[in-house]
């Protein structure tokens, strides 16, 4: 394995790094995601039935893994918690307790990578950009996991506190497959055209943070 991206929730991937998948793919290298939540406390838009957000999500992650090329996908079942500011709207079973509230997520981590051994491994800054509990948690988990074992490397977005190291252009196949791997996830619709109204310009352009470089480059860190 050389790059293996780890996220909270179905879709994250796509958001964040939709466009790396993408692009180490097509360089030959052998690619993965690992959710830590089924996504099940987000909103359901009336497209299920709440208990079966889970469920859902799940599929449509599995729709937008494939779509992306991705060699490993696993999606753990640990609780997906509410965003700091929820927004209204029919949302999925929720026990208000998340990935804060389950550090035995960092094992299940390390157990993944020192089973998959990726070279790389893809999440969240220490901030989660928008400081969803279960992003910020998922950073954490995944740093810790991954000492001594995977380069860590952030999604960052560019005005951010960690600074741009590397930025990836999209060409136009893989922006178009991107989108096609968004529209995956129906049921998050509105949160997708949350971030396509605040980032557009992270649609065709993604920017990371590589512990330890200096400057800004112009592709890939691989």
């Amino acid at each position: 394995m050389d790059l293996l991206v780890v996220v909270p929730h179905p879709d994250d991937e796509s958001l964040g790094a939709g466009g790396a998948l993408l692009l180490a793919k097509a360089a030959g290298l052998r690619t993965g995601i690992l959710t830590l939540t089924r996504g099940e406390a987000g909103r359901t838009l009336g497209l299920c039935p709440s208990e079966r957000l889970g469920e859902v999500r799940e599929g449509e992650l599995r729709r937008a893994a494939e779509i992306l090329g991705v060699d490993f996908l696993e999606v753990l079942s640990f609780p997906n918690a509410l965003p700091q500011e929820a927004e209204e709207g029919p949302r999925g079973p929720t026990t208000g307790r998340g990935l804060p509230d389950h550090p035995e997520a960092e094992r299940a981590i390390r157990k993944r990578l020192l089973t998959l051994r990726p070279r790389f491994l893809l999440t969240f800054p220490p901030d989660g950009i928008n400081g969803h509990p279960d992003h910020v948690a998922a950073s954490r988990y995944a740093a810790r996991a991954a000492e001594g074992l995977a380069q860590v490397v952030y999604f960052v977005q560019p005005e951010g506190p960690w600074p741009v190291t590397h930025r990836l252009r999209l060409p136009e196949w893989a922006l178009a497959q991107k989108l096609k791997a968004l529209a995956q996830h129906r049921t998050q619709a509105l949160s997708v055209l949350a971030f396509m109204e605040r980032h557009p310009e992270r649609l065709w352009t993604e920017t990371f943070h590589l512990p330890g470089s200096r400057g800004l480059e112009e592709g890939p860190w691989w």
